[in-house]
């Protein structure tokens, strides 16, 4: 596994695993983007290649920290929207571009790419269509949305956003939130919640803020039905849990996939039995088996 950093802007790098696979092969590039709280390891049981459920061995992969997150830097200014859902997906754009202009890697693009997003990662990969050059649009070849958060805006009670604003400030509180709201007892392992727990403690608290005080709240359905309408017969899974209280499955249904839908894209939704919100830890084999299915 190859770890580099890409400068995506004046004050951002963004941290990235990449694996290769050993053999000749016809596959996408695979590019995961995280959930507010995770990072790239978020995803270590679908691209290490020692895990059961590895796609490394047939695909090239990409995961990344998303600014402010892992080992990802970005803006310290309190004042503008610097971790908006279009500021991220920016980022992932530019990375593309790095890429694709770089001749030690312009071969993971090769075969074309999937933007494959957990939660707020799902709404990073949905933005990031629209601000992809013209040799890219060509290039992208579908999406694989896990647990997505809506592309329209959610505004949580004043309440709740008190709650999920303490949820990653202690151990305790990350172990908290994960058993009781992001996965169901029993389908994490101690060492899957110890790393839930290193991500969440070392996200940046602008990072940790943006997301609740505006990513969140952005409605970027208007540019996304843009995108859309320039990418005709895009294809499209969706995966949520079937316990999910975060995205939940009636959300996912009426707000992405009915979504997704009204604007040309074919997409099946897949619900995971038993799992909650974090299934790239719970369930990774119910993602291994989508991507594998259609790409």
């Amino acid at each position: 596994m190859e770890s580099c950093s890409f400068q995506t802007s004046p004050n951002s790098v963004i941290h990235a695993h990449i694996t290769r696979p050993a053999k000749e092969h016809s596959k996408p590039l695979l590019l995961f983007l995280h959930y507010w709280g995770g990072s790239s390891q978020t995803w270590h049981k679908l691209t290490d290649l020692d895990s059961s459920t590895s796609l490394s061995v047939l695909y090239p992969t990409i995961a990344i920290d998303l600014r402010g997150w892992g080992q990802s830097t970005g803006p310290t200014d309190k004042s503008g929207k610097v971790y908006s859902i279009n500021e991220m997906a920016s980022d992932v754009a530019t990375l593309l571009a790095h890429l694709s202009e770089d001749h030690t890697k312009e071969d993971l693009l090769e075969h074309g790419f999937l933007l494959v997003g957990h939660s707020m990662g799902a709404k990073v990969a949905l933005a990031t269509i629209g601000l992809l050059n013209n040799n890219l649009q060509g290039l992208l070849k579908g999406l694989v949305l896990v647990g997505p958060a809506p592309p329209i805006a959610l505004d949580l009670p004043p309440e709740m956003k008190a709650q999920q604003l303490l949820a990653y400030e202690s151990e305790d509180s990350v172990r908290w939130t994960v058993n009781n709201v992001l996965a169901k007892p029993g389908n994490l392992s101690e060492s899957d919640i110890e790393l839930v727990a290193q991500d969440s403690l070392r996200g940046t608290t602008f990072a940790k803020v943006g997301w609740l005080s505006y990513g969140m709240q952005e409605d970027i359905s208007q540019d996304v039905q843009k995108a859309l309408a320039s990418r005709p017969g895009l294809q499209a899974c969706v995966i949520v849990g079937e316990l999910d209280i975060v995205e939940t499955r009636e959300r996912t249904e009426k707000e992405v996939v009915h979504f997704l839908r009204q604007n040309g894209v074919e997409v099946p939704l897949t619900v995971v039995e038993g799992v909650q919100h974090l299934i790239p830890l719970e369930d990774p084999e119910s993602i291994y088996k989508e991507i594998s299915r259609y790409w």
